[in-house]
């Protein structure tokens, strides 16, 4: 079988797998607030750009179908499509062989098998687009006949750029690395007006975002900001330790062991070309040190040096060719790490589904708290539950006739936006503030929002309890307990959802006060 077939064969099967996974799992904290992008798309949401938005209109066909699978499926076609990338880039790289490694690589990275090609985030189009990216910069390094790159590749790079930072800003540091890499490496590059006509190319395509925040007051900048911004030099230990740590899981324990004996293997051998090898660093590095440093002050979260580490496989895969005998189709240390995310797929997919009880706080007033199992558990059960019991209630004139239920933050509201209120022909509406809700703010100007005097119900999951009179009796004269849902895993309750009415809405709260466009 010829290594092409193999890749093949290789992108059918890691499809059928994620197409399983993505049928059974309900959606997560960060999936499920993704899906309220594409109710109504922008030119830039609160968080991030807008292209998983338009991703989930296709894969949706415009919203038709709103099933897990139909929202992920932009993420795994993204995975297959990563899948092919990989094996095309090393196999410029070096050879064939080099090429169908990379692919395996690609599939035993956490980041890049499950985070972003599973489950659907603003990752799972940046990948493609970023790898798309590492193909073209290739034409960048200097060959043997000094040949510069054409005008064509210049446009294209421009083009991908700028949609990979549609994905996620992060894609900023494509230009980064490549602008190090021509002013430390190949300077020559400077004088290819291809270069200029791709930056002002690049600039077009993500001038949305810059519009977007203009009229809205720059909010995504400032809340980004306040996470990022160094506000103290004292040394956060805890935050760098979990950076650290959490970047070396994301992407394979053993793929990161892998690519450490690479780079130490290549520092005194000249089987790799230096100045592929080079730009691969730089445009990884920038995006790899900078999230590690940022640790060291403040909390990251790990999977945003993701595409910087994917960057560096291809150094891996050509080491994994250098070092393994001819006949090799399957490195062992591939093995022993597709055997590790296996391992752990399954028994987080079992652990999810039958552990019994919560690994959260056992205390009945706040049950569940900690356990983030149940991001992706109990939700689908809820919404069941809970319209058969709204059908009596209203019946009984418990429920306000608006059909609307508010929260606070911007989860839970997106879980029982999707779980409860979706399949029950409601409405979620959030009050409170603008950092607390986010996407929301916006939204509720897109639905029959609440007026002065409404009435209306809020449901609170115990993992994510809140004093009801400190938040809410701000923004509503009253508060009442109408209902309680108990959410059992293997016969043992895992967590509690409080139904409550509140009355009189002030129209006072951030969120009906602040202006958006």
């Amino acid at each position: 079988m010829t290594y092409k077939n193999r890749v093949y064969l290789l992108m059918f099967v890691t499809m059928l797998l994620r197409l399983m996974l993505a049928n059974s799992l309900e959606l997560g904290n960060d999936e499920v607030y993704y899906w309220t992008y594409p109710l109504h798309l922008q030119m830039n949401y609160f968080d991030h750009p807008p292209v998983v938005a338009w991703l989930m209109r296709i894969t949706t066909l415009n919203m038709l179908f709103q099933q897990e699978i139909f929202l992920r499926l932009g993420a795994i076609i993204g995975a297959a499509a990563g899948t092919w990338l990989s094996y095309s880039i090393g196999k410029k790289i070096k050879n064939e062989r080099t090429g169908w490694f990379a692919a395996l690589l690609f599939n035993t990275s956490v980041y890049s098998s499950v985070i972003a090609g599973l489950f659907i985030l603003p990752d799972s189009p940046q990948v493609v687009f970023w790898l798309l990216c590492i193909r073209l910069a290739l034409n960048f390094t200097a060959d043997e006949n000094n040949a510069m790159p054409s005008i064509k590749t210049w446009i294209l790079w421009g083009v991908f750029t700028g949609i990979c930072t549609m994905c996620k800003v992060h894609g900023i540091f494509l230009w980064v690395g490549l602008g190090l890499y021509i002013l430390v490496y190949n300077r020559k590059l400077l004088t290819q007006k291809g270069l200029y006509i791709s930056l002002i190319i690049s600039a077009l395509i993500i001038s949305p975002i810059f519009i977007w925040n203009w009229q809205n007051g720059f909010v995504t900048w400032q809340y980004h900001s306040s996470r990022v911004a160094v506000h103290t030099l004292s040394f956060d230990k805890d935050s760098f330790i979990q950076a650290v740590t959490g970047q070396v899981a994301y992407n394979n324990p053993l793929n990161f062991l892998v690519l450490v004996l690479a780079i130490v293997y290549y520092r005194k051998r000249n089987s790799f070309q230096q100045s592929t090898k080079m730009l691969l660093y730089f445009l990884a590095l920038p995006l790899i040190i900078t999230v590690t440093l940022m640790s060291m002050f403040n909390t990251v979260l790990p999977h945003w040096s993701g595409p910087g580490f994917m960057t560096l496989q291809f150094i891996a895969a050509s080491y994994l060719d250098d070092k393994a005998i001819v006949s090799c189709v399957v490195p062992r240390f591939v093995k022993y790490a597709s055997g590790l995310v296996l391992f752990a797929i399954t028994a987080g997919f079992v652990f999810i589904d039958y552990y019994p009880g919560t690994i959260g706080n056992k205390s009945e007033n706040e049950l569940g708290d900690g356990d983030f199992t149940l991001d992706i558990y109990g939700w689908k059960e809820m919404g069941t539950n809970f319209g058969k019991w709204a059908q009596e209630a209203r019946l009984q004139h418990q429920l306000p006739a608006n059909n609307t239920i508010v929260c606070n933050k911007w989860f839970p509201a997106s879980h029982i936006d999707y779980y409860v209120a979706r399949n029950n022909n409601m409405q979620v509406i959030g009050t409170g503030t603008m950092n607390d809700l986010h996407q929301y703010v916006w939204l509720n100007h897109y639905r029959n929002d609440l007026k002065k005097g409404d009435s209306t119900i809020c449901i609170v999951p115990s993992n994510y309890m809140v004093s009801m009179p400190d938040t809410y009796l701000q923004y509503f004269s009253s508060v009442t307990l109408l209902h309680t849902f108990p959410i059992k895993r293997e016969r043992a309750t895992v967590r509690y959802f409080n139904v409550y009415l509140l009355t009189g809405y002030r129209a006072n709260d951030e969120a009906h006060t602040i202006k958006v466009e």
